[in-house]
């Protein structure tokens, strides 16, 4: 049997440069569109902003205050040779709890990677309520895979965020109690 080719675990502080950097990289791999308009470099300025000392503090804001936060989580996966490569941030509050990120570096893509990320999203989300994320309308291959855990495109639900990129909202149904 193969080692696992990465471990996973709580984000920290010291992780956010590379974070945002693994996340930059998700983006520029998967949101270029040529039929929805967003071109690579549309991309790639937006992401600009996330250099920034204020997103950067912003990011570890959100790390602080994600631990010992049972409604709240933030762990990332580090290859054995020390690099992020993928990266879960689920949260809830009374109305909701969402999937709020889940990316996987293109290279760990196809490994389990995304599946034992996921695992740990429904670990983590209380079983009897609904579990919500968006994910690009036109991104087939996410959308195979969140039906795989039980998500279901929610009909209507098309809208646009970043002022570009078209999304769906898929909803996983709680258990009845």
């Amino acid at each position: 049997m193969e080692a696992p080719r990465y471990t996973i675990r709580d984000a920290n502080e010291a992780d956010v440069p590379a974070v945002l950097a693994m996340h930059a990289q998700s983006w520029l791999d998967t949101y270029p569109n040529e039929a929805a308009g967003i071109t690579y470099e549309w991309v790639e300025k937006k992401l600009g902003r996330w250099s920034s000392e204020e997103s950067i503090e912003k990011r570890r804001d959100t790390i602080r205050k994600c631990k010992g936060n049972p409604d709240a989580l933030y762990r990332v996966a580090v290859s054995n040779q020390g690099e992020i490569v993928g990266i879960i941030a689920p949260f809830r509050n009374e109305a909701t709890q969402r999937v709020g990120a889940i990316y996987v570096a293109k290279a760990y893509q196809g490994t389990g990677l995304a599946q034992k990320l996921m695992d740990q999203i429904i670990a983590w989300a209380d079983p009897h309520r609904p579990l919500e994320l968006e994910v690009a309308s036109y991104n087939e291959r996410a959308k195979a895979f969140y039906r795989k855990y039980g998500f279901e495109e929610v009909t209507d639900s098309e809208h646009v965020v970043h002022e570009m990129i078209p999304v769906v909202t898929m909803i996983r149904k709680g258990e009845k109690e």
